[in-house]
Parts: C-alpha cells; structure tokens; sequence
C-alpha cells in the first residue's frame, strides 16, 4: 500500500471516530458534577471541593481526556443530589456506597476505595449489638437517604424510629450528647466529624458494621456509555499509579 493510499484511509479513520469522541466530551462536559459533605471523601472548603474521591475523579478523567476542574462540583445535601441523580438528566453524584437496591438505580464507575457502614455508640453506654432484632430499642441517627438510612429500613427500622437528619454535625452532636443511642453511618466520615468538632475518639466505638462496602460514583441512566468506560479505564490506570496511594494518604 503506498503511503498516500495509507495516509488516505487514515484521514478516513480519524473522520469516523472523531465525531463519536467529540459527542462524549460534550455529553461529559455537560454533565452535572454532584457531591455532598462528606469528608475526607468530598467535601468543600471556601466554596472549593476537595477530598479524596474529588481528587481521584480529577486524576482519573485527566487520564481518560474528560475535562472537569475542582469550580465545576457543586456540594449539595445528600437526599437532594440523590433524587436529582436518580431523575436524571445527566448528573454524576459522588461518592456513593453501592448497595443491592441502589445498583438497577444508577450506572457506575469504581470501585473507588473501599469503606465500612457502622453503628456507632458511645463507649460509656457499653451498647452491644449481636443481632438486629436488638436495634428496636435503640434510637439511630441517619442522613435521609444515605446508605445507612437505606439498609436499616431494609432491616425493619422504621422512619419513626430514625432521628433522620441532613447534617452529620447535628448526628455527632446528637451522640455526643445522647440524645441518640447509635449513629449509622461511615466509619471513616463518622470519626472525621467527632474529631472535627473537638470531641475525643476514643469516647466512641463501632458496635455493629451493617455493611462492608466500597465507594463509587454514581451516574444517572442516561448517562452516555463512552464517558463511563473511559473514566472507568482511567480510574483502573490510575489505581496502579503510585498517585493513588498518595491521595489516600494525603488526608488521614
């Protein structure tokens, strides 16, 4: 084949594939970025998202080529992010704990990191939790619609029995102060908050784990398919990049 004959079919290959991949960047760029308070995974500061899976999201879409700067998330509460993903039309909403009735909901990217979904207690009450049919007599704080809220309901816990909030300070303080018995929700987060609010550690202790899970992100189902396997083989690339080790231990 000479070379002109090869460069032609060149120029013919690059004419088929570049429209499908400028259609994905636009689909990308139009999308909705989505997170909540949620540290050390995402959360703000002066109006800025920051955290671990904020950080692993702009690595990973670098890697893949989609656009995305820190200005372009926006931090709303985690029942109004939720609704607003699962409604669609385009929305990414991060990170998200992927569960059994979560996953026909959304489309997903990840895993991302894994994480654990605890009940925790005050240590001074000397709580013990062997099975779930104990957790009636207890009071549990949740945020609306977190995983947590999620999988006591599935467990039988009503919403009566739920002191349901959309502020994790309101559920540390609530504990803090007793005026709950349990708070469910992610370890990690959990003690973030109690040590961010000048309280001590070691005055609380998981006393159940409702779930061994992992963090993702999650997509509305209309999602274009292209923009998620390429952030998905970006995320992949980066996982074994030394990079990756580095945000996870960026902020302990």
């Amino acid at each position: 084949m000479s070379s002109r004959l090869g460069n032609a079919f060149a120029l013919i290959f690059l004419c088929l594939l570049t429209p499908s991949v400028l259609h994905a960047d636009a689909k990308w760029e139009s999308l909705d970025f989505i997170t909540e308070e949620f540290p050390p995974y995402n959360y703000t500061e002066s109006g800025i998202a920051k955290g671990i899976t904020v950080d692993i999201l702009l690595e990973a879409a670098a890697i893949a080529g989609l656009p995305i700067g820190r200005r372009d998330i926006r931090s709303l509460p985690w029942a109004r992010g939720y609704q607003m993903a699962r409604k669609g039309p385009g929305v990414l909403l991060f990170s998200m704990a992927r569960t059994d009735e979560r996953g026909p909901q959304f489309k997903w990217v990840g895993p991302i990191m894994p994480s654990r979904i605890v009940l925790l207690a005050r240590k001074d009450r000397q709580l013990q939790i062997k099975q779930p049919a104990e957790l009636s007599a207890y009071r549990i704080g949740v945020i609306r619609d977190d995983a947590s809220h999620q999988l006591l309901n599935k467990m039988g816990i009503s919403d009566n029995q739920l002191q349901i909030s959309a502020s994790a300070i309101q559920l540390a303080n609530l504990l803090h102060n007793s005026r709950i018995d349990l708070w469910a929700y992610n370890e990690t987060t959990a003690y973030w908050f109690i040590r961010n609010l000048d309280m001590h550690s070691h005055d609380f202790a998981p006393v159940h784990v409702l779930k061994e899970s992992a963090m993702y992100y999650a997509f509305s189902l209309d999602t274009d398919a292209v923009q998620l396997t390429r952030l998905q083989n970006g995320l992949n690339a980066l996982k074994k990049q030394p990079r990756y080790q580095e945000i996870l231990n960026s902020y302990k």
